[in-house]
């Protein structure tokens, strides 16, 4: 028969994968490392988003040659979906590296024609500029300096040290053309040049070398030791300058033309993990890549790489706006890869398979049938590619290889072709019709998941000592317990669950292998092996699927058991979790049920019950009362709902008792599992307690999932009554419910049609802006307290209630009204003049009333109705009084009116010399009433308010134009002291004060005001005619001085303004107020005042002309004293005269 490996294009047993799948971003140093690269062009799958991505990348770089910078290039996969692959592959295919051998990247790889001619473009573009270079590797993590990260790659790609400044000295070597004569002269003196780079600072061999190559850099070999440490220090960050300049003197090495800096491709592999969650080190990144474009315009191109997309993470995101040609690698473009390198079949060969997988449709429909990776349709098109192995089994591999990859380190991509070119060759000498088994991953896997701690070295022995037992069998035991770890590890919840269960039936699904023999052999064998497994201690059976055990897992079941036992026997345990899984169900269940009554759409609700006694209806929920029937037969519950009456509003629902016994076992099972967890620490100190802890806390979500299950079959078979006893029966018991509440609510509220309108609304709008047919919005034109609603309202409210209270009541049980309805209501009452609204015994105008506020609020029924005929009248009186009112709105007017009127009392009198205010007794008494009673006693006291006002309105008037001459009489007379006019006036004014005369008639302030002014304007001219008189006369004496003459009329004008003997200043006193105001500046006392300064003040100036004439004079004040004799006066004298005659020697004019 025709052999497996005869139908592959490459036989698998004939090659290997060089690179063990595995692609490391680096250039090639070893002869390993160059086979590893030939290898990873030449298989290179140019397909689907390895095209497209490259295409992208190519395409768009050409398209920004010239322009201010590129786009960044961001390659984006889950871990192996080849990422590395792709930009390793673009690394060496930019720069067309050259191999050992002379042949060259283009050449070794298949690429079409597209990629072909950009890459003939980018050659062409490099031949004008410096040629084409790439460097490519990863940057450092944590908080390493990304500017020195950059350059090691920079460095490493260039074949220079890593380090920066080995790195830095290398480049000035060869900047000078001495690089190779140095190096020569290391080797030549028994070193090696790397290490003693290394070592540069205190290297002997290193120095002299270079002070051979370069004599004239330093005296002596010690100094250039000593330039080394100044020039080339070690640094543990450098800035963005340093960088950019270091990084162009690598790319005028490289470069192919002088004077031009090739075409450059960066490449951070695997940025992602160097960004981190470190947000300062994406800002970094995109600050250097900025700096690196400004600098280096449109001949640098920088890719980068990760798992996720940019918008993915919060410090990926910062890198959208710059990273903008985005590369996604899917798992599509791996199978591809895959079939491509490790599956592709001969040709002629391809019709073989297909008719041999064809003959076994039947087996290979049946695997894992019902789980997620089971036979789809679109598995009919991959079963010849994907051949020897399954697609059911290649969707097992991709699930389990992401399970046990708990660091996620290891990429698909290179697992995947490892794995299926190892699974190759273990069936290549079969015949056709032999397919992989799922448990060779166990195989292959099996290092790596003990290095991980995924694979406990326990599980691994017990399964090494099932093929070592000796037994015929053990090799399938052993095959078995491998499958059965690896389904172990599969998610068991949320959206990666697959379904697949370790149970026999999985069990042969996955481990058949010759189609054409089919699986009936090994379906019989294999029930038999796992019990004995279980018999032997290596298996335990857990909710039905089969798991490995060890001893740490042996104590923990042992200590389930027994917890299991013990809950099962308390009958009390057992009743309380299953009562607390119905409450939670028939929450969960009806959660979803929103009710509304009527045209209104008026919101209701329901509230659970759970007791054993009948719910009490109050307020405005339905009550539905659960039971089960553990504790209440269906006869009892029956009974109650009729006892009930067909009046009442409860929902009655019973829980069927059904699988009673299953139920106990699978909430017993689930406790005990959870008591286990619980009394031991979440983090165990062994790996197998680790593993103990994971496959007991799958019991536990797998007997979780059993109650779930159990308890929604007994919701589904539950049953609904009314009260009455007429049973509802729906498609499910949330319809039931929802049935039964809606014709619950009738009953609840027997008077909600009366008020079942949507738009009460508009009502309490139209009544808060005070409108009289405000009801119209719910189609009623009547009289408001006619209104059903409104009467209903009116009659409960009574003697008065508070707003809050009237809410509760027509929004509770037998009424059910929308709030707008007893909102509506109550305003359009209050806006009839029915109803008044009070806030601290105050009563509050319908316009002022805001819907918010209603609660708070005391509503009253008035006693007395307002006629149309009063209505009119007050509105009368009201604009009378000079106050605006609309028709209907007189009720909000009166406090204002009332207000206005002891306003006017106020006003109307005061303290002496006005009359005392009128009495407001009348004004308050109606003040203190309110609503209708105090509307019509406005109104019966009409007469007599328009009167008070005429009257005090013509008091206040008179009062204002009287007070300003009063007071104005009072500041004159207090000028007039000493004056003959006080005795005349000043018995008037006391009569005036004290029989309170100033709002008399005739008017008496009028009279003694004239008087007061004629006098004082009398007394002003008189003085200031007596300054002018003196001043005249000092003017003249000046005049005759033999000063006057020497100075101009400027000078004595300014020496007469500077002593205040100026003109003087004109009277303005035409006006009383402008005599006022006269003798306020300057009362009759400062005029008699100056005119005893003006002598002085003549004095003052001439003594000042004396120094502008003399400016040397000095005036000599003579020493005030007393004498008694001749003696005295002769020496006095004497003194004076020796003391004038000293200044004049000195010639110096003395002013006495």
């Amino acid at each position: 028969m025709m052999q497996n490996r005869v139908v592959f294009a490459q036989d698998p047993t004939a090659f290997a994968i060089p690179n063990d799948g595995v692609t490391v971003v680096a250039d090639p140093q070893t002869p390993e490392e160059w086979d590893v690269l030939r290898y990873e062009l030449s298989s290179f799958v140019c397909d689907g988003e390895y095209r497209e991505g490259l295409h992208r990348i190519l395409a768009t770089f050409l398209a920004h040659l010239g322009k201010p910078k590129q786009p960044v290039v961001w390659v984006s996969g889950f871990y192996g979906s080849g990422k590395s692959h792709l930009v390793r592959v673009l690394q060496h295919l930019w720069s067309d590296v050259t191999f050992p051998d002379g042949a060259q990247a283009r050449g070794l790889t298949k690429l079409p024609v597209d990629i072909t001619d950009l890459l003939a473009e980018l050659s062409t573009a490099g031949k004008r500029e410096g040629g084409l270079w790439a460097a490519a590797g990863k940057l450092g993590a944590g908080h390493t300096n990304i500017q020195l990260d950059v350059l090691k790659i920079v460095f490493r790609s260039a074949g220079l040290p890593v380090q920066f400044a080995p790195a830095r000295l290398v480049i000035w070597l060869k900047q000078k053309g001495i690089y190779d004569a140095v190096r020569a002269g290391v080797e030549q003196r028994g070193a090696g040049f790397e290490d003693e780079l290394q070592n540069m600072y205190v290297s002997q061999e290193l120095a002299e070398s270079i002070f051979a190559a370069n004599p004239g850099v330093a005296q002596s070999p010690l100094d250039i030791s000593e330039l080394l440490v100044a020039q080339y220090p070690d640094r543990a960050e450098i800035d963005d300058d340093l960088m950019l300049q270091s990084l162009e003197d690598v790319l005028r090495l490289q470069s192919t033309t002088p004077g031009k800096l090739p075409m450059t491709l960066l490449v951070f592999d695997e940025l992602q993990q160097s960004i981190g969650e470190h947000p300062d080190r994406a800002l970094a990144i995109q600050e250097i890549v900025e700096a690196c474009s400004s600098h280096f315009g449109s001949r640098i191109l920088f890719v980068g790489t990760g798992q996720a997309a940019l918008e993915a993470t919060p410090q990926l995101s910062k890198l959208q706006d710059r990273f903008t040609v985005r590369v996604a690698l899917e798992d599509k473009d791996v199978e591809q890869v895959v079939r491509q390198v490790v599956l592709r079949k001969q040709p002629d060969k391809v019709e073989v398979v297909l008719n041999t997988l064809d003959a076994a449709s039947g087996e290979i429909n049946r695997h894992l049938a019902g789980t997620k990776i089971g036979p789809t349709p679109a598995d009919t098109k991959d079963l010849a590619p994907d051949y020897p192995l399954l697609p059911t089994r290649r969707r097992f591999w991709e699930r389990t290889l992401r399970a046990i990859d708990r660091a996620g380190t290891a990429a698909q991509l290179r697992t995947q072709l490892r794995v299926v070119h190892e699974a190759n060759r273990s069936v290549a000498e079969r015949p056709v019709g032999t397919v992989v088994g799922a448990d060779i991953l166990y195989d292959q896997q099996k290092s790596a998941m003990l290095q991980s701690g995924v694979l406990l070295r326990e599980v691994a022995g017990l399964i090494d000592d099932q093929r070592r037992s000796g037994s015929s069998d053990g090799d399938l035991r052993a095959r078995l317990c491998a499958l059965i770890f690896l389904l172990g590890e599969l998610p068991t919840d949320g959206v990666a669950v697959t379904g697949v269960r370790a149970t026999a039936d999985t069990l042969a699904d996955l481990l058949v292998e010759d189609l054409t023999a089919g699986s009936g052999a090994l379906r019989q064998q294999i029930p038999t092996l796992l019990q004995q497994l279980v018999d032997d201690g290596a298996l335990m059976l857990v909710g039905g699927e089969y798991r490995l055990q060890t001893k740490e897992s042996a104590e923990w079941e042992k200590d389930y058991r027994m917890r299991r036992a013990r809950i099962l026997g308390d009958d009390t345990r057992i009743a309380t979790d299953r009562i607390t899984e119905f409450r939670s169900a028939i929450q969960k269940e009806l959660k979803g049920i929103r009710l509304v009554q009527g045209a209104s759409k008026t919101p209701r609700r329901f509230d659970l019950h759970f007791g054993d006694a009948l719910p009490v209806v109050t307020g405005d929920a339905v009550p539905v009362w659960v039971r089960d029937e553990w504790l209440a037969s269906e006869k009892a519950v029956r009974d109650e709902a009729q006892a009930a009456g067909v009046d009442s509003p409860v929902v009655f629902v019973l829980l069927p008792r059904q699988d009673a016994e299953e139920f106990k076992a699978a909430l017993a099972s689930r406790a005990a599992a959870k008591e286990t967890l619980d009394a031991r620490p979440s983090s165990q100190p062994t790996a197998e307690g680790a593993e103990a802890r994971r496959a007991m806390e799958t019991r536990f979500s797998v007997d979780n999932s059993r109650v779930d299950a159990l308890v929604a079959g007994i919701l589904a078979n539950a049953r609904v009554f009314q009260g009455g006893g007429n049973e509802i029966a729906e498609e499910s018991l949330q319809g039931s419910v929802e049935a039964a509440i809606k014709a619950a609510l009738v009953r609840l509220f027997p008077n909600f049609p009366m008020a079942d309108d949507g738009n009460w609304g508009k009502v309490v709008k139209r009544a808060g802006e005070g409108a009289g047919d405000a009801l119209a919005a719910v189609g009623y034109n009547g009289d408001a307290d006619q209104h059903p609603v409104c009467k209903e309202v009116s009659t409960w409210l009574g003697a008065g209630k508070k707003g809050a209270d009237l809410r509760k009541h027509f929004m509770g049980t037998g009424y059910g009204w929308q709030q707008d309805a007893v909102d509506g209501a109550l305003l359009a009452l209050v806006a009839a003049g029915v109803v008044r609204a009070e806030k601290n015994n105050q009563v509050v105008p319908i316009k002022q009333i805001a819907q918010s506020q209603i609660g708070v609020l005391e509503f009253r029924s008035e006693t007395q109705i307002v006629t149309a005929m009063q209505r009119i009248q007050v509105r009368k009186l009201i604009q009378d009084m000079g106050l605006p009112v609309k028709n209907g709105e007189e009720a909000e007017a009166i406090p204002r009116v009332l207000q206005r009127l002891a306003d006017l009392a106020a006003d109307a009198g005061g303290p002496p010399p006005l009359p005392e205010k009128p009495s407001t007794a009348a004004v308050q008494a109606l003040q203190a009433l309110s609503g209708n009673e105090q509307f019509v006693a406005v109104y019966e006291a009409r007469a007599s308010l328009l009167d008070s006002f005429n009257t005090w309105s013509k008091a206040k008037a008179l009062r204002e134009e009287r007070r300003p001459a009063w007071e104005t009489a009072q500041r004159l007379l207090a000028h007039t002291a000493g004056r003959h006019i006080v005795q005349q006036v000043t018995p008037q004014v006391d009569a005036i004060l004290g029989q309170r005369l100033l709002l008399a008639e005739p008017d008496p302030v009028k009279p003694l005001l004239d008087a007061l002014c004629s006098d004082l304007r009398q007394a002003l001219r008189a003085a200031r005619a007596r300054v002018i008189e003196v001043r005249e006369r000092e003017l003249q004496l000046m005049q005759a001085t033999a000063e006057w003459n020497k100075l101009d009329d400027e000078q004595w004008r300014q020496l007469f303004h500077a002593n205040h003997v100026g003109p003087v200043t004109e009277l303005d006193i035409g006006t009383d107020a402008r005599l006022l105001r006269a003798l306020d500046e300057k009362p009759l006392s400062a005029w008699e005042t100056e005119t005893v300064a003006v002598p002085t003040r003549m004095r003052q100036a001439r003594e000042q002309a004396a120094k502008l004439l003399e400016p040397k004079a000095v005036r000599l004040r003579p020493k005030s004293t007393t004498l008694h004799n001749e003696t005295e006066v002769d020496a006095y004298l004497a003194e004076l005269r020796s003391e004038v005659l000293r200044y004049l020697h000195n010639g110096s004019p003395v002013i006495i």
